[in-house]
């Protein structure tokens, strides 16, 4: 799969190089032509490449984690093992960002796992975690890590959260707090958390208590 990409890669970037009048055209745009012209040429086939070897060196990693008896082998030989590995690999190709790349071999990893895959939607965080910023994900992770436990029924949410250190969201994050607004609303956007009465917001349960499992 991976030596089928980057054979795809190659003949772009051979069609490109052939292509002396885009090529041109390109190289007359002021600053940045001569850099696009050496990505599309060759530098973009390396940069991909690199990046799906990252991620198959970050499964391996987590394989290595697993015992075979973990292992579902009819979902592997399917085609949503086939559609999600593809998708892991062109959402790893589309960042810098090494963690992020980690977190999608994580995704991988928990999906075939039987306990995980049946109560887990791996598609799905695969776009969650890919449509946000590493920042945003760390905000997401702090959350879980005060909220990971549920109020009790008679337990009053916002009191819950202010105790479990919602005020002090901000500096655990390293976060202006200007700032702060802007990445809940992105995080409630991707329906990881929740408003709750007062304008606080908490996370909701199960689906940033699944992603958490899923890439730790």
């Amino acid at each position: 799969m991976l030596q089928e990409r980057s054979n795809k890669l190659a003949k772009v970037s051979e069609v490109y190089a052939e292509n002396t009048v885009l090529r041109a055209l390109i190289n007359t745009i002021p600053y940045i032509g001569s850099s696009l012209d050496i990505l599309f040429a060759s530098k973009g086939q390396k940069i991909i490449k690199s990046r799906l070897t990252q991620i198959l060196e970050d499964l391996k990693v987590e394989m290595n984690r697993l015992q075979e008896n973990m292992i579902d082998s009819e979902y592997l030989e399917s085609e949503e093992w086939f559609d999600l590995v593809l998708r892991g690999f062109e959402a790893a190709a589309k960042t810098r960002d090494r963690e992020k790349i980690c977190l999608y071999s994580k995704v991988l990893r928990g999906a075939f796992t039987i306990q995980n895959r049946e109560q887990s939607y791996p598609e799905e965080y695969l776009d969650i975690l890919a449509e946000l910023i590493l920042k945003e994900i760390e905000v997401a992770r702090v959350i879980y890590s005060q909220q990971r436990d549920s109020p009790q029924n008679d337990e009053n949410e916002l009191k819950w959260a202010i105790q479990k250190g919602w005020k002090q969201l901000s500096e655990q994050c390293s976060i202006p707090k200007e700032d702060l607004p802007f990445v809940l609303l992105r995080l409630q956007r991707s329906g990881l958390i929740r408003e709750i009465i007062g304008t606080y917001m908490d996370y909701i349960g199960v689906r940033l208590r699944r992603i958490a499992e899923c890439t730790t």
